[in-house]
C-alpha cells in the first residue's frame, strides 16, 4: 500500500511538471508568434533604402497586444480560457522595439499599458536585448507573467520572453 501510494503522488508530480512545461512552451510559442504578428516594417522606407524598420512602434505594441490576448485566448481582463494552463491574469510586462541602421540602434520601451517609457539611441554592436540576444537586426522583445497551477491547489508566478528579429532576405540568384 505504502508503495503505491508512493507511485501514486510520483506520477501526479510528473504529471503536473509536464503540464507546467507544456504551459511555459505554450506561452512562449504565443510570444513569438505575437512578436512576429507586430513586427509592421515601414514599406515605403523599405523601397526607399531597403532599410527593415518598425515605423509606428505604439501601433506595433497594439498589434502585439491583440494578438497575444487571441493567441492565448484571453478575455478582456487578461484571463485565460484555458484554465488547466495559465491560472490567474496574463501580465503584459515589457515590450521593446529595437530599430537598426547603419549608424545607430533606436529603441522605444513600453510598459504593458502600451506606455512609451522610454527611447534611446545606441551604437550598433553595444545592444542586447534584456534576453541576451545581440541586436544586430530589427528586433522585436516581449515580456509576461503568468500563473500556473501546481500541486494541491497552490499556483506559482512564471514568466517568458522572447525576442524576434527582422531580416532582409535577399536571393542569390539574380535573373
Amino acid at each position: 500500500m505504502f508503495f503505491f501510494l508512493m507511485v501514486l503522488i510520483v506520477a501526479l508530480f510528473q504529471f503536473r511538471v509536464y503540464v507546467c512545461m507544456v504551459a511555459g512552451a505554450y506561452v512562449e510559442d504565443a510570444l513569438a508568434v505575437s512578436n512576429l504578428a507586430s513586427a509592421l516594417i515601414d514599406v515605403e522606407e523599405y523601397g526607399r533604402s531597403h532599410s527593415v524598420r518598425i515605423g509606428d512602434t505604439q501601433n506595433a505594441f497594439r498589434v502585439y497586444r491583440d494578438a497575444l490576448y487571441d493567441n492565448l485566448a484571453l478575455d478582456e481582463e487578461g484571463y485565460s480560457a484555458k484554465e488547466d494552463l495559465l491560472a490567474g491574469q496574463v501580465e503584459l510586462r515589457e515590450y521593446i522595439v529595437y530599430n537598426v541602421s547603419d549608424q545607430e540602434i533606436q529603441i522605444s520601451v513600453y510598459d504593458g499599458e502600451g506606455n512609451c517609457l522610454r527611447q534611446e539611441r545606441e551604437r550598433p554592436g553595444e545592444v542586447r536585448t534584456p534576453d541576451g540576444v545581440a541586436v544586430e537586426h530589427t528586433t522585436v522583445y516581449s515580456r509576461v507573467g503568468f500563473r500556473i497551477r501546481g500541486l494541491m491547489g497552490r499556483t506559482m508566478e512564471a514568466e517568458k520572453e522572447k525576442s524576434v528579429d527582422i531580416v532582409r532576405c535577399e536571393s542569390e540568384e539574380r535573373e
